[in-house]
Order: C-alpha cells, then structure tokens, then sequence
C-alpha cells in the first residue's frame, strides 16, 4: 500500500468547490484546506504507483494550478 501527500494550489474563489470535490475521489483519506504557501493537502492511498497516478491526475483539474506530491517510504 502507497501512501502519498498531495499539496495543491487552487483558483483562489474555487479552494472550498476543488475541497469538497477531492474528498470525494476514491483513495483519498484526507483533505484540508491550509494558509501559506498551499491551499489544500490531501492524504492518498492507492495499491500500486499506477492507481497513485490515477488519483493524482484527477487531482489536478482546471481549479487546480499546481501540485506536490509526496511519496511516503515509511
């Protein structure tokens, strides 16, 4: 099992709208929202590195600007 943080940016009026949409993907444990130089973090687990993959690109949709995905390895 992988588990991996994801740290996005967002369309500032859409954090709320890009929240409630990400909680609801399949793998994804957690969602925040932050202050400071993110907007959102999320808490991903996934099987293999390709459902990670899927997870993520489905994250990154038009509200969302740009991404940091961290790997965890223990």
């Amino acid at each position: 099992m992988l588990l991996a943080y994801v740290m996005m940016n967002t369309v500032p009026d859409k954090m709320e709208t890009v929240l409630e949409e990400i909680r609801e993907l399949k793998g994804v444990e957690e969602a925040y929202m932050l202050y400071g130089v993110y907007d959102i973090i999320a808490a991903v687990k996934a099987g293999n590195i390709e459902d990670l993959k899927v997870t993520i690109l489905k994250i990154r949709k038009k509200y969302v600007s740009s991404t940091l995905t961290l790997l965890v390895v223990s």
